[in-house]
């Protein structure tokens, strides 16, 4: 059984799923009790090996699924959301997520095609089509087949600064721009989805804001870091990997490592490899296309901090953004 973490009236009981298809070791998420409330904090993957699995730590812990007062999510992405439609029909448990995630969540509006037009766009102008195709095609299908994906339930809004279940709500976008952390102030605990791993930060993937426009992730992040930062936090329950206390120490390993991956693609640009995809190429080789969604985020996340401080400006030649270095 997993480390439950307990003081005087408040207990985390972890769900901690073990996966092996992808780095990320683990999908997580966390009953907080405090008192007599039961707080879920993200609900896994769809899936019966799941949907088992969390139904038989809830009997480890003693806990019945009728005790639950709320669930909460952290963020809008699949691996967190994957249980919300069946245990809320199922138990009429109420659902809670920001305002930016409700929106994705529940395809409101135009969203989904304000979405594909957007990366469209976005890709073009960076000059990667030809590595984006397959997942061009995945959003027009999930643009077609929405009901695949949408929450059905009523989803309430969270606001920063908001109490819930004795949870105060802290905006940490970054990863998604959506992205919010649960803090127990009193103990020191931080829900952070995956805005912080005990492996050091997650990807910083490139989205879009309400009006279309977009979002330099990397300065969000760095952003929501120093805000944590300032926090007394003794326990991290992150969305994947493990349960850590070592936060200042991650911070720090982050924090170098944006700074190591920023100078490496200067060094590059001033190499001589002038679109996102001459740099990508030059530092990741055959494993841009394997993982091109999250290191086209990363360079274009990285060009966005370089242009913010003034290393690198761009300029558009020949239908796409080239890079150089800003001269002094």
């Amino acid at each position: 059984m997993d480390e439950i973490i307990r003081t005087d009236g408040k207990t985390v009981y972890p769900i901690i799923f073990p996966v092996n298809y992808s780095n990320m070791g683990s999908i997580n998420c966390y009953i907080y009790q405090n008192g007599n409330e039961y707080t879920l904090i993200d609900a896994g993957i769809k899936g019966e090996e799941f949907e088992q699995f969390f139904y038989r730590k809830l009997s480890d812990y003693s806990i019945e699924i009728k005790q639950i007062n709320r669930i909460i999510l952290t963020h809008f992405h699949e691996d967190h959301t994957g249980l919300v439609n069946k245990l809320a029909k199922d138990y009429s448990i109420p659902v809670y997520a920001s305002q930016i995630a409700i929106t994705r969540l529940k395809c409101e509006g135009d969203y989904l095609q304000k979405k594909l037009t957007f990366y469209q766009e976005l890709y073009n102008q960076y000059g990667v089509m030809e590595y984006a195709i397959e997942r061009l095609a995945k959003m027009e299908n999930t643009l077609h087949n929405k009901e695949k994906v949408i929450l059905l339930p009523t989803i309430h809004r969270l606001e920063e600064g908001q109490q819930i279940g004795g949870l105060q709500i802290i905006a940490v976008p970054g990863h998604s721009p959506d992205s919010i952390g649960f803090w127990d102030k009193e103990n020191g605990w931080l829900f952070a989805g995956d805005f912080l791993l005990a492996s050091g930060m997650t990807n910083a993937l490139i989205d879009h804001d309400e009006a279309g426009e977009v979002i330099n992730p990397l300065m969000q992040y760095i952003d929501s870091i120093k805000k944590v930062k300032s926090f007394s936090i003794e326990y991290v329950f992150a969305g994947h990997e493990a349960v850590f206390q070592n936060l200042d120490e991650v911070i720090e390993k982050s924090l170098s490592k944006t700074e190591y991956k920023l100078q490496k693609l200067v060094k590059k640009i001033r190499e001589g490899h002038h679109t996102a995809r001459a740099i990508g190429e030059a530092i990741y080789g055959p494993r841009f296309a394997k993982h091109f969604i999250f290191i086209i985020s990363e360079i274009i996340g990285l060009t966005l901090l370089a242009q913010e401080r003034g290393i690198v400006e761009r300029h558009w030649q020949g239908g796409q953004w080239i890079f150089q270095l800003k001269e002094s």
